[in-house]
């Protein structure tokens, strides 16, 4: 094989080495695309549940903030009723006490 012949070889060589390069480099470049695509997809599908969750804690949370200043509002008035009606039933002796007290003072 003559010096030329051996050059073209070695040139050839050179040149499919290069495009098997420039091949595995764009292949490279696809299949990193292609990860930080689902990567992204991931990432938002994760964000779209945290937030979903947080809604539904938040949503439970105001229920039971609701349900408990019911509860708190029927015990008072339960309290009220209870100290009105004693009150009510000592009218008459705090009355007459008080009758009694004056007319002693007289």
């Amino acid at each position: 094989m003559s010096a030329i012949e051996t050059v073209k070889v070695i040139v050839d060589a050179e040149k499919q080495a290069a495009k098997m390069i420039d091949d595995a480099t764009s292949e490279a470049n696809a299949i990193r695309k292609k990860i930080d695509s689902s990567i992204q997809q991931q990432r938002q599908q994760m964000l779209d549940e945290a937030k979903k969750r947080a809604a539904d804690i938040s949503s439970r949370a105001g229920d039971e903030g609701k349900q408990e200043a019911d509860n708190y509002e029927t015990d008072s008035a339960n309290t009220l009723k209870a100290l009105v009606s004693k009150a009510i039933s000592k009218k008459n002796a705090t009355v007459e006490k008080l009758v009694t007290m004056l007319m002693r003072v007289e």
